[in-house]
């Protein structure tokens, strides 16, 4: 061990415990990503035109507004959230349920299988 002097404010910060080692500026609250992010990409014209015009192009906002007062006040017509999330993608698939047949089908072909899993494993071990 070497007996090397640490500098007293050295010292004062390592020894604070976790979270407390760095002192910020009272008042000042910490940026958002999507601010942060903003600050980088300043020049650019799509960030600019989002800033201006807001997420969604105001082309919906307008067909939100006329099917709103097509359908008039007496129906509540679900509100649309200002940043959607995306959903899933890809082509939408029906949940069928399986009836007759079809349950009937889904058990054989599981039960082939899990006997033909079996038979080459049993194959393979005894070729081995």
């Amino acid at each position: 061990m070497s007996t090397t002097t640490v500098n007293p404010r050295m010292r004062a910060v390592l020894d604070a415990p976790r979270g407390r080692r760095f002192s910020r500026p009272a008042g000042a609250t910490p940026l958002t990503r999507e601010q942060r992010m903003l600050a980088q990409m300043e020049g650019s014209p799509r960030v600019a035109y989002r800033l201006e015009h807001g997420t969604l192009p105001a082309w919906m906002l307008v067909a939100e507004e006329k099917r709103r007062s097509r359908v008039g006040p007496r129906s509540s017509a679900p509100v649309r959230e200002p940043n959607p999330t995306p959903h899933g993608g890809g082509r939408h698939r029906s949940r069928r349920r399986w009836r007759g047949r079809g349950l009937l089908f889904r058990a054989a072909s599981y039960t082939a299988a899990l006997v033909g899993g079996t038979v080459i494993g049993h194959l393979v071990t005894l070729l081995a």
